[in-house]
């Protein structure tokens, strides 16, 4: 591991300026000593039942940066129509019967948050079952695509190439003769995974501290394990989720940059919304980002969104490749369409570099997360809905289909009258 990397895990409590102006602070925070209650714990903070306490207090179980932009947030302004949640009508996709909006989102989704965004303005928003428009969500498995985002940014300024070899970026890793021809391309894009058993599995949760163990040296330590990628790929894998592949790419983005990846996504996207709110991300026990670790206010989440949006459609040159979008809404992408993955979705819908394209209408894109947490981002209609939710399973048919209609109903229903 190079030493920049050694000495910045031993400094503790740490913050350093981004800019000489000090538009972003990153703070190390130690795990918290008080947990939210007596009955949960390391290892069940994340189940089904207490996903609404675990996603908002992972301070308590986890170490983190805390990311901060100094200047003042840009406070996003309400739309001059407002629309009414339980005034719109939706097919309920689980007994084909006609609800309301907040009937489907609080009955059906078990959702905490909604923010619709239309050109930036403020269309709706509810929160439900204490969550404030303060609180920062983690996000899991929806801070991939967010990985793929930076990886194309570092693509594009000349500090990866995509069809080199990791082991090209991460010379730790150079006696790990199974990663000699996988390729930043095949990382980014995330469409196959090394074959991972339920043991692998259980160890790299521990490695990273999600869940307890008395092995826990870090993750890369763990991924740089002798023989560790002696391994073929998964035949029937579970794509658009984080894993221990996408611990690599966090890493190769930190080699690349020569940066932590905290500041990474400060410098390069967090600054760039002009956040209401501190970001955070969770570490492992050596102060090393974790590829799952991200969270973020919903407010905040939405204003990701509406960076792709502004990214496409100014006419000023943005820090996000333009192929990068038009790879994710291109119509015809180069996966079998409506795989088995996306059940519940329009049919074209595939996964494109952890996000989601959507089928149905063009230029329509989405990042599903776990348990319902997603961000639908409509490029035409300059339409952005952000969601955190609680479903108590991480992915299924009805839950997509259940977004579905939602996304549908609330796209109609912020579109001048006549255009409908």
């Amino acid at each position: 591991m190079k030493q920049w990397l050694t000495l910045l895990a031993l400094t503790v409590p740490l913050a350093w300026p981004l800019h000489a102006a000090e538009e972003c602070v990153i703070e190390s925070v130690p795990r918290g000593t008080k947990g939210p209650g007596p009955w949960i714990d390391q290892d069940n903070w994340l189940a089904p039942e207490n996903l609404r306490i675990g996603l908002q207090s992972f301070g308590s179980f986890m170490p983190l940066l805390k990311i901060r932009v100094t200047a003042t947030g840009h406070v996003l302004r309400p739309a001059p129509r407002q629309i009414e949640l339980d005034k719109l009508k939706a097919r309920d996709p689980l007994d084909q019967q006609q609800r309301d909006i907040g009937f489907l989102l609080a009955t059906r989704l078990y959702a905490d948050g909604l923010l619709v965004l239309r050109d930036g303005k403020v269309a709706g928003e509810r929160y439900w079952n204490g969550l404030v428009a303060q609180d920062q969500r983690l996000l899991l498995g929806a801070t991939r695509p967010l990985l793929s985002l930076m990886g194309a940014m570092a693509v594009a300024q000349g500090k990866l190439s995509p069809d080199r070899s990791i082991i090209r970026y991460v010379p730790a890793l150079s006696g790990q003769t199974g990663l000699r021809k996988l390729s930043i391309r095949r990382l980014l894009e995330g469409e196959s995974s090394f074959d991972w058993s339920s043991q692998d599995v259980d160890d790299w949760l521990v490695s990273g501290g999600w869940n307890f163990g008395k092995t826990a040296r870090g993750i890369r330590a763990w991924l740089n394990q002798p023989g560790r990628w002696e391994r073929g790929f998964a035949t029937n894998q579970k794509l658009g989720e984080v894993g221990p592949d996408t611990d690599l790419l966090v890493w190769a983005l930190a080699e690349s940059y020569r940066l932590p990846l905290a500041q990474i996504f400060c410098e390069e996207v967090f600054e760039k919304l002009r956040p209401e709110n501190a970001a955070f991300w969770l570490t492992d026990t050596q102060g090393t980002e974790l590829s799952a670790g991200l969270a973020l206010s919903l407010r905040d989440f939405a204003r990701l969104g509406q960076l792709l949006i502004d990214a496409r459609n100014s006419s000023r040159r943005s820090r996000i490749p333009n192929w990068f979008i038009e790879t994710l809404t291109a119509s015809t992408g180069l996966r079998t369409a409506n795989t088995s993955d996306l059940r519940g979705l329009k049919k074209g819908s595939e996964f494109r570099y952890g996000f989601v394209h959507l089928g149905g209408a063009q230029n329509r894109i989405a990042i599903l997360g776990p348990y319902g947490n997603s961000l639908y981002i409509d490029f035409d209609r300059r339409l952005v809905i952000a969601i955190y939710a609680a479903y108590p399973r991480d992915h299924t048919a009805g839950m997509r289909a259940t977004l579905e209609q939602i996304w549908d109903t609330l796209a109609s229903a912020t579109q001048p009258i006549g255009k409908r």
